[in-house]
């Protein structure tokens, strides 16, 4: 079975058995480091469907070894945001455990928005838990471990425990290196106790067929090219350069989409449309497998609308 989550081929919100190929108990690591908690998590409680997620490539690669190595079968990553996953693929009430260890607690007070737990996350997991469903926080910051508390408690959705922290997360290499440091560790189970919870749909929605342009003209001769900037509700998109095709007619826009917890890598592609009523045709290649969303749209949108400065015009648009 594949490691990672197959996210361009997955409707979104996705159900239990449409990510793992069965339907048990989902539990998700935010944050996994080099994925030794997610592997021991795996291996200890074979019935679950073991998600994880984490933003720096060094830990998914490390990771991903591991795991191959564990030969593990109920453990499915994400190369990007935990957040995403909770909010755009995971569907209400469907997760029975979150655990996060050792969250960056972004100390300075400017980058307080980047932190993980504010009401909007907290708001959020209560909507996708399942009844009695819990998050499980260890960190070796106190501060930040009572305002994570605080906030939780303001909500209104759970009950908050502070039990020892598990042995095994104690085990993880950061925890070992802060242990020999001499650093206190704190711990908390927090249970959702509340029956309603607020509907939040996904922030995400993907869209049937990737979008692509028409255009009639001549392929343009690039000399030179300036970053584009497009923005659109909720993100925006960078063109960030243009790249001539060696051996056939043709240009490559690199491409930057932003949105909700959503970064994708794009390249689009201007080629001979081989069509009676167009000259050209633009869309987005499948390397690096991106999903078909708004942002993958108004990237389109962005390079047509540079294509047709270049005295290119549309004769047909799919965005």
């Amino acid at each position: 079975m594949p490691l990672f989550l197959d996210l361009p081929k997955l409707p979104l919100p996705a159900t239990n058995v449409e990510l793992f190929h069965r339907d048990a108990p989902v539990v998700l690591e935010i944050g996994f480091g080099d994925g030794s908690f997610l592997e021991w998590i795996a291996k200890t409680h074979p019935e679950w469907n073991c998600l994880g997620a984490d933003v720096a490539r060094g830990s998914v690669t490390r990771a991903f070894k591991r795991l191959r190595s564990a030969n593990v079968s109920n453990v499915r990553l994400h190369h990007g945001s935990g957040l995403f996953l909770l909010r755009n693929v995971l569907s209400n009430e469907s997760v029975s455990r979150v655990y996060v260890n050792f969250p960056d607690p972004w100390r300075k007070e400017r980058h307080a928005e980047k932190r993980l737990f504010q009401h909007s996350f907290f708001e959020l997991l209560a909507a996708r838990l399942i009844a009695n469903g819990s998050l499980l926080v260890t960190t070796d910051d106190g501060s930040y471990f009572e305002q994570t508390l605080s906030i939780a408690l303001k909500s209104g959705y759970y009950k908050v425990t502070e039990p020892p922290p598990p042995r095994t997360v104690l085990q993880t290499k950061y925890a070992s290196k802060w242990r020999e440091a001499g650093r206190s560790f704190y711990h908390a189970h927090i249970q959702k106790q509340v029956r309603h919870t607020p509907e939040i749909p996904p922030e995400i929605r993907k869209e049937n067929g990737m979008h692509h342009a028409l255009l009639n003209g001549s392929i343009p001769e690039i000399t030179e090219f300036e970053k584009v900037v497009h923005h659109f509700p909720k993100g925006h998109v960078v063109i960030l350069d243009v790249l001539q095709m060696i051996g056939q007619r043709g240009l490559v826009f690199v491409a930057r989409s932003h949105e909700p917890e959503l970064v994708q890598e794009l390249f689009i592609q201007l080629r001979p449309a081989g069509k009676a009523d167009a000259d050209l045709l633009l869309s987005v290649m499948n390397f690096g497998n991106p999903i078909a969303t708004r942002g993958t749209s108004e990237a389109v949108k962005a390079v047509s609308r540079w294509l047709t400065q270049q005295d290119l015009t549309l004769s047909g648009t799919y965005y």
